[in-house]
């Protein structure tokens, strides 16, 4: 009976120090409101097998029996048993957690496919503006050169016909502009 009561003040003096010391200090142990609450749920299930197990210790049909478990065996059975179910909801909730990120990892594996798509797109267009600059900038070198061709030319022109002559070709360039202007019309 005294083993019972020293178990009995262990597990009281347990529940009281988890209960008072682990709130108070939840951020210098990083714990957080939902593990807080695992350990009091773990808490009061090991103070209910504790119970079964003084009950069933206390029982004189358990005392009278011819069972070859003796108290302390049973106590580690049951024991065993609460940090069993522990581990396995806890591994059950780990489980949880570990298909929620997969599910992320898929959502983000997507948008990095799609990313990559429009990414390519854009390269690809931009190779095809280049291209179509690279052609428009040698078009108008092209362009440039012949232009300049055509103003020595024009030089040359300008300095073999002297005054008079010029006067006299603008006269008839713009006889002939009229005589096209009034033929335009008149259909």
């Amino acid at each position: 009976s005294s083993g019972i009561n020293a178990e009995y003040g262990v597990e009281k003096w347990i529940e009281r120090e988890a209960c008072r010391q682990t709130p108070a200090h939840k951020k210098r142990f990083n714990i957080t409101e939902d593990e807080l609450c695992n350990r009091k749920s773990f808490i009061q299930m090991s103070k209910d097998q504790c119970s079964a197990v003084r009950v069933q210790l206390n029982n004189p049909q358990f005392a009278s029996s011819n069972i070859s478990i003796d108290r302390y065996t049973a106590a580690q059975q049951s024991n065993n048993r609460s940090n069993e179910m522990f581990i396995e909801k806890t591994m059950a909730q780990q489980q949880q957690i570990m298909r929620e990120q997969d599910e992320q990892l898929d959502v983000v594996g997507q948008s990095i496919g799609r990313l990559k798509q429009i990414g390519t797109a854009i390269g690809d267009e931009v190779e095809d503006q280049n291209q179509l600059l690279d052609d428009f900038y040698s078009d108008m070198s092209q362009t440039e050169k012949r232009m300049q061709s055509v103003q020595k030319k024009v030089d040359k022109i300008l300095e073999k016909v002297d005054g008079k002559k010029q006067n006299v070709i603008i006269g008839i360039l713009l006889i002939v502009m009229i005589i096209v202007v009034i033929l335009f019309f008149s259909t």
